[in-house]
C-alpha cells in the first residue's frame, strides 16, 4: 500500500460545513493525484486533478480555494508561471499553496518558493492530521478572503448607488430652482401685471414646497439610519388616515388620468405615530401614481385578521424588474434610471417606508410579476384591540384668535431671509425689529419688550435656545416661535424645553406663522 493509500485510510473526514465551498487543484503523479482526490472527497472537499502545468494554470481562477502540488512537479517553469499569476491577483486575494515535499527538502528550501506568497510545506511521510490541518486552514483562510471580496463588492455597489443618488439629487434640486430663478428675473421687470405677479408667486411657493419635501425626506432617512426617530404613539384610525391621504392625492391622480379606489371600510386601529404612518401611506400611494399610466387604477385596501391590520396599495402600472425587487427597499435604489427620469424622485421613499414600518413593529412586502404587470405593496401592523376613548389634539396647531398688529422681534442671521420675512410681516400690519445675532436679541428683549419673538436657532454669539432661556429673566414675550432647519420631534421637544411656544421648520409656511401671530395676546406688561 502506498503512502497516499495509507493516509486515505487513516485520515478522518474534514467537516463539510467548513470546506464544502472549496475547490482544490491538485498537481501530482497520476496515481497519487487520484488517491488524493478520493481522500479529499471523503473529507467533503471538492478537488480537481490537473494533468500538466498548462492545465493547472488554465484551471486556476479567483474561485480556486487552494493549490496542492507535489514537490517533484514544482518545476522552475511552474514556479515562474504561478508567481506571475499570483502577482496578477486583486488586493483581497492571497491564494493558498500547499507543497508536499520529500523527506529531505534541502534541495527545495522555503526561500525558493517564497515568491509564491501564502505557502504551506508538508514533508513526507505525513501524519493524517497534518494534511487535514493544512487543507482545512488553507480553505478557511481562502473563505475569509472571499468574504472580504464580497464586502468590497457590496461597498463598491453602495458607493455607485450613492454616486447615482447625488446625481439624482442635483437633478431634483435644479428642477425647482429653475422656475424660481425665472420668477426672480420676471419680478424685476417694470410694470408686471398683478395677475402675472400672482402666478409667479404661486410658482415659487409650489417649487419651494417641493424642495422642502426633498430635504425632509433626506433628513428622515438620515435619522432612521442613525436611530434618531422617535414615535409619538397614540391610537390611530388607519382607515380614516388612508382615506385622508387618498383625498390629498385626488387632484394629482385626476390630472394624470388615474383612478383612485379606496376600499377601507373596516374599523382598523393601531398604536402609532399618525404623522409617520401618513408618510408611509403617502409614499406608497405617490409611488403607485408615479409609475402608473392614464387609465390605470390604484387601489388602497385594509383588512384585519389575527391581531394584525394589513394595508395594501395595488397598482396596474409599470411593475418592477425581478433583479430590483430584492433591493427595492434599500436607500438610493430606484427603478427609473433612464436619462430623462420622467418620474423624478431620489430612491429614498421605500427605504423610508421600511424604516418607519419597522419602528412600528410591522413589516412591508412587495409583489410584482415583472415589467408592465403592476405591483402590490402590503404593510402589516399590530392591531389595537380597542379604539381611543377621547379625541386627541395636535399640539403644533396654533389657535386662531384675532388679527391685531404686534410688536415683533425677528432674530435671524440670514440677512436676505430676515428682510423678506420682515416685509411679509409688515405687509400684514405688524411692527418688526430685526437683529442678526443672539446677544442683540436679548438686549432688544430687555429694552423694547416686544409682544412676539421669532427666533432662528442657529444664531451667532448666542443660540436661539439660549435667547429663549434668557427671555425668562429679561422679558418673556407673549409668544416665542423658533425657526430652524431641523424639524424632527426631538428638535420640537428641545425648543419647547427652552421655552418656545411654537416650532417651525424652514422653509416655513407663511400662513402658519401668521396664524401663530394672530393667536398671541398683546402683552399687558408695563413698558
Amino acid at each position: 500500500m502506498s503512502e497516499v493509500q495509507m493516509l486515505a485510510a487513516a485520515l478522518p473526514p474534514v467537516a463539510a460545513a467548513e470546506t464544502s465551498f472549496a475547490d482544490v487543484l491538485i498537481l501530482a503523479a497520476p496515481r497519487d493525484a487520484s488517491l488524493t482526490r478520493r481522500l479529499l472527497s471523503d473529507a467533503g472537499v471538492e478537488s480537481e486533478s490537473c494533468e500538466s502545468e498548462a492545465s493547472l494554470m488554465q484551471a486556476l481562477s479567483l474561485e480556486t480555494g487552494a493549490v496542492l502540488v507535489a514537490e517533484e512537479m514544482l518545476t522552475r517553469s511552474l514556479r515562474r508561471h504561478l508567481v506571475a499569476g499570483i502577482r496578477a491577483q486583486p488586493a483581497w486575494s492571497d491564494l493558498p499553496i500547499i507543497i508536499v515535499a520529500s523527506a529531505s527538502a534541502a534541495h527545495l528550501p522555503l526561500s525558493a518558493v517564497a515568491e509564491l506568497g501564502n505557502v504551506a510545506m508538508l514533508q513526507r511521510p505525513m501524519a493524517p492530521d497534518a494534511l487535514q490541518s493544512a487543507v482545512s486552514a488553507a480553505l478557511r483562510a481562502r473563505r475569509r478572503q472571499w468574504e472580504v471580496r464580497d464586502l468590497l463588492r457590496q461597498q463598491r455597489e453602495q458607493a455607485e448607488r450613492k454616486d447615482q443618488f447625488l446625481a439624482m439629487l442635483a437633478h431634483e434640486l435644479r428642477n425647482p430652482l429653475t422656475p424660481i430663478r425665472y420668477a426672480a428675473h420676471l419680478l424685476q421687470v417694470n410694470e408686471l401685471p398683478p395677475e402675472r405677479q400672482s402666478t409667479l408667486a404661486r410658482v415659487v411657493d409650489r417649487q419651494v414646497g417641493h424642495m422642502g419635501r426633498i430635504i425632509d425626506q433626506l433628513l428622515d432617512v438620515s435619522r432612521l439610519t442613525r436611530g434618531l426617530v422617535q414615535l409619538a404613539r397614540e391610537p390611530v384610525n388607519l382607515c380614516e388616515l388612508a382615506r385622508e391621504t387618498l383625498t390629498a392625492h385626488a387632484v394629482a391622480a385626476q390630472a394624470a388620468g388615474i383612478v383612485l379606489d379606496c376600499r377601507c371600510d373596516c374599523d382598523a386601529w393601531v398604536e402609532g405615530d399618525a404623522t409617520r404612518l401618513r408618510q408611509v401611506i403617502d409614499n406608497l400611494v405617490d409611488n403607485a401614481i408615479k409609475f402608473s399610466a392614464a387609465g390605470d387604477r390604484v387601489t388602497v385596501s385594509l383588512s384585519c385578521e389575527e391581531g394584525c391590520v394589513a394595508l395594501t396599495v395595488d397598482d396596474e402600472g409599470d411593475g418592477i424588474e425581478p433583479h430590483l425587487q430584492d433591493q427595492l427597499f434599500d436607500a438610493f435604489v430606484q427603478a427609473d434610471r433612464s436619462l430623462e427620469r420622467s418620474r423624478g424622485g431620489l430612491g429614498l421613499g421605500l427605504a423610508l417606508v421600511k424604516g418607519l414600518v419597522s419602528l412600528h413593529g410591522g413589516k412591508v412586502s412587495m409583489v410584482s410579476a415583472g415589467p408592465d404587470q403592476g405591483s402590490t405593496f402590503t404593510v402589516t401592523l399590530p392591531a389595537l384591540r380597542e379604539g381611543p376613548t377621547g379625541a386627541s389634539t395636535d399640539p403644533d396647531s396654533p389657535p386662531v384668535t384675532d388679527s391685531r398688529s404686534r410688536d415683533v422681534l425677528l432674530a435671524e442671521d440670514n440677512v436676505d431671509a430676515a428682510d423678506s420675512l420682515r416685509m411679509i410681516l409688515e405687509g400684514h400690519g405688524h411692527r418688526v425689529q430685526v437683529v442678526h445675532n443672539g446677544p442683540a436679541a436679548v438686549e432688544v428683549l430687555r429694552a423694547r419688550r416686544p409682544d412676539v419673538l421669532i427666533c432662528d436657532i442657529g444664531l451667532p454669539g448666542l443660540s436661539g435656545y439660549d435667547v429663549a432661556r434668557s427671555a425668562q429673566g429679561a422679558h418673556r414675550p407673549a409668544l416665542m416661535v423658533a425657526l430652524t432647519g431641523y424639524g424632527s420631534a426631538e428638535d420640537r421637544q428641545r425648543a419647547a424645553d427652552a421655552g418656545f411656544d411654537g416650532h417651525l421648520a424652514k422653509p416655513i409656511a407663511v400662513p402658519e406663522l401668521l396664524a401663530w401671530l394672530s393667536s398671541a395676546a398683546r402683552s399687558t406688561e408695563p413698558s
